[in-house]
């Protein structure tokens, strides 16, 4: 597949990109003030030069969550203004499916004891922006799933990434990066997820704090690593 990943510049998208890179075509691309080396510049205004960055794509991925910093007006601006622009284009251009990357974070002031779903609302608050931002892009994506303009899967993970957990370990919502490559890939793959679906991921840990169910029901193949 043609696949482009944003926010190429963060963590998150190196994780993504290595993983993909053997098996897929990836097209790299970041904000101009943060693209180098083989990244595509761009800054995700409305015009020709998004529906280029889109064109021959089949698949974008999307790092909803973290994948940029800034002031909060710059930051609220990426989330809601650039991600439809972003969508808009990948409409016109026929991309099938659209992989956005976001956290169980919009969750963290519940309790712990609560069995927490993808039925669950999110509803975060404003004064944390970072979060705020995750949730505006989730809304101006279900937009388009809902008017099936695109196919748009919501990866919710649980934090922080990690490289292993501990079997001692005190986190109760973190993800390996491995979990966190191979997820992407069966979202990429699965043609069982309709125009819009949230996933909760998160890796088997000791007093687990999110359930992994609707996971394991669309990627079977990575049920035994979801399970306690």
């Amino acid at each position: 597949m043609n696949i482009l990943i944003t926010a190429a510049s963060s963590a998150t998208a190196r994780i993504i990109a290595d993983s993909l890179s053997g098996n897929h075509m990836i097209r790299l691309t970041d904000l101009s003030h943060n693209a180098k080396g083989d990244m595509i510049a761009n800054d995700l205004d409305h015009g020709a030069l998004t529906d280029d960055l889109v064109s021959g794509i089949n698949a974008i991925i999307n790092i909803g969550f973290e994948g940029q910093d800034g002031t909060d007006t710059h930051l609220m601006d990426y989330h809601t203004r650039c991600t439809y622009n972003l969508l808009y284009a990948a409409s016109g251009s026929g991309v099938s499916k659209f992989i956005n990357i976001s956290t169980l974070r919009l969750y963290q002031n519940h309790e712990e004891n609560l069995v927490v779903t993808e039925r669950w609302r999110t509803d975060p608050s404003a004064e944390d922006v970072a979060i705020l931002g995750a949730h505006m892009t989730e809304v101006v994506c279900k937009e388009f799933a809902r008017d099936r303009l695109v196919d748009v899967v919501n990866l919710r993970f649980g934090w922080p990434f990690v490289e292993a957990v501990l079997p001692d370990s005190s986190y109760t919502a973190a993800t390996t990066y491995d979990l966190i490559a191979a997820t992407v890939s069966e979202s990429l793959l699965s043609d069982q997820l309709g125009p819009w679906q949230d996933v909760h991921v998160q890796s088997p840990v000791k007093h687990q704090r999110f359930i992994t169910n609707t996971a394991a029901k669309f990627f079977p193949k990575l049920a035994g690593r979801l399970s306690q």
